[in-house]
This record gives C-alpha cells, sequence and structure tokens, in this order.
C-alpha cells in the first residue's frame, strides 16, 4: 500500500486541531448527530480517522470504534485514543458488507481521490437502519477560489476563479495549514451531495449549514462570518428495494 500525503504530519496535525475534539467542538457536534447506538451492532466506523480526535465522544455515545485511515503516521497517534485501527484506503475498505452499525466521517472529501467511491463504501459496510454522518468544510465557500482572511474584519468574501476545479491543489503562501502542507480537492456542492444522493442504499435525512463553532449558521451569527464555513449531512442505511 502506497504512502499517503499526511504522513510525516501526525503530531503536528494532533496538536493543531485538538481543539475541536471537545464538545464545543466538531468532536461534540459529531456524537449529537450520531446519537445512541441502535438495536444489535454498537460498532461505529470512523473513516478518514486521522489522529482520532473525535473518538471520545463517539466512545461516551456508547459505541464501540473502529478506525480507519491510510496514513500510518496518523494511525499511530490515532492507536493511543483507541487501540481498533485499519490502515486502509477508504474507497476499498476491508471490512464486509452489513457489518457495522454506524459510520462517521469528518473533513475528508478534501483529502480522498475520489469521494463517491468513500460515501459508496460506508454505505455498503452499513447495516440497514444504521446511521452515516458526515462533518466538513463548506464546498461552495471554503477553497482555492474564495479568499477568507478578511472575512471578520472586512465583512467580505472575495472569490476568483478556481470553483469547479477538482484537482489537486497547494497552497504556495502558507497561510493556509492543511493545503500548504498536503493540498485539498475543493468538490463542487453538486458532487459533494451526489456522492450521497447517488447511494440507493442510503437515505438523505438532514443537511445543514454551519458557523465555524459548528452551530447552525446565521446571517446575524456570533462568529462575524458573511456566509456558512461547515456542513453536516446524515442519512439513514435502507434495505435493498426501500
Amino acid at each position: 500500500m502506497a504512502g499517503a500525503r499526511y504522513d510525516g504530519y501526525a503530531d503536528w496535525y494532533d496538536e493543531t486541531f485538538r481543539r475541536y475534539s471537545n464538545e464545543d467542538g466538531s468532536a461534540g457536534l459529531l456524537a449529537e448527530l450520531l446519537g445512541p447506538p441502535g438495536e444489535g451492532d454498537p460498532t461505529c466506523l470512523d473513516i478518514g480517522c486521522g489522529t482520532g480526535l473525535h473518538f471520545a465522544a463517539v466512545r461516551a455515545r456508547g459505541y464501540d470504534v473502529i478506525g480507519a485511515d491510510l496514513s500510518a503516521d496518523q494511525l499511530r497517534v490515532a492507536a493511543g485514543r483507541n487501540p481498533r485501527v485499519v490502515r486502509a484506503d477508504a474507497a476499498r475498505l476491508p471490512l464486509a458488507d452489513a457489518s457495522v452499525g454506524a459510520v462517521t466521517m469528518t473533513f475528508i472529501h478534501t483529502d480522498v481521490d475520489d469521494f463517491a467511491a468513500v460515501v459508496g463504501e460506508a454505505a455498503r459496510v452499513l447495516r440497514p437502519g444504521g446511521r452515516l454522518v458526515y462533518l466538513g468544510l463548506h464546498p461552495a465557500y471554503v477553497g482555492a477560489f474564495a479568499d477568507r482572511l478578511d472575512e471578520v474584519g472586512e465583512r467580505q468574501l472575495r472569490l476568483a476563479e478556481g470553483y469547479g476545479e477538482e484537482r489537486l491543489r497547494f497552497d504556495p503562501t502558507g497561510r493556509f495549514p492543511i493545503r500548504s502542507r498536503v493540498g485539498a480537492r475543493n468538490l463542487t456542492l453538486t458532487t459533494f451531495l451526489g456522492a450521497f444522493l447517488a447511494q440507493p442504499a442510503l437515505r438523505l435525512q438532514a443537511f445543514e449549514e454551519l458557523d465555524t463553532a459548528m452551530r447552525p449558521w446565521r446571517p446575524d451569527g456570533g462568529d462575524g462570518r458573511v456566509v456558512p464555513w461547515n456542513i453536516a449531512v446524515t442519512a439513514r442505511s435502507v434495505a435493498p428495494g426501500r
């Protein structure tokens, strides 16, 4: 298995983004959207788990967590938070069909080469009735095409060419930590939502735009952002033909 772009950055990543692992960050919202385990299987697969920053919040809901990531370096840190981790390509998971009760994915649609294939794998491994929760950056407002550095102080968002360029892009300025180190794929909103809608075994339940504090975004919200920064999708797995 080839190396991953995140190899070599695990310690930096964990320190930089650890603030999101608390109840006020993405971990708290993820656990809230996921809810308690349904009857039968309390297993939750965290696809693209990184260093496992969301493990504790999901476990606190009553789940047995399995983390999956392509980066051995990220899993080195994640294993210290949860021993059940597996190195795997998110588009080719080493799990049987309908083998887990829940799936979580956070901030990975800009990382993977084929997001539709990843969502397809999530749908495949979910048991009927199982829940999928995705949290990530808003495809329409966050990316190489959007300069958001003056958004809070100047209350303006400047857009340039580039929306629709879904190739891997790096930031040469160093202002954006992830894009500068490992690059990002800025999917369109159509590509992003289409990945979920294309799965006959998934039924979308909710779609929500969020501010930087993972609260529902409002035009007069308290974070000073002109438009939403984050996005949340929840879905249920359904039996074939239903």
